[in-house]
């Protein structure tokens, strides 16, 4: 049988496995990104605020705030039902 050096053949083309997840890793995160600022735009706000998902605390305190307010989409519809202009 073949001797096969297994750390050598790790030392050889472990970068490339490390750098595939990379490239995996990378492109998940760049999907969910924009899945999460198409969702905070639906609701009404800039794209921008899923940037404070990165700030560690104030990202629950964030995701609350948007859980229990009023949304800006909603109350647009709510203006357009009764007739009136929408607040912007």
């Amino acid at each position: 049988m073949d001797d096969v050096d297994y750390d050598r053949l790790a030392d050889d083309y472990g970068w490339l496995f490390g750098g595939a997840a990379l490239v995996v890793y990378l492109a998940i995160l760049v999907v969910f990104l924009v899945a999460y600022v198409r969702i905070i735009q639906k609701a009404g706000y800039s794209g921008w605020w899923v940037l404070v998902g990165l700030v560690p605390i104030l990202n629950i305190v964030m995701f609350l705030v948007f859980a229990f307010a009023r949304w800006p989409v909603l109350r647009e519809r709510d203006a357009l039902r009764v007739g009136q202009v929408p607040p912007r």
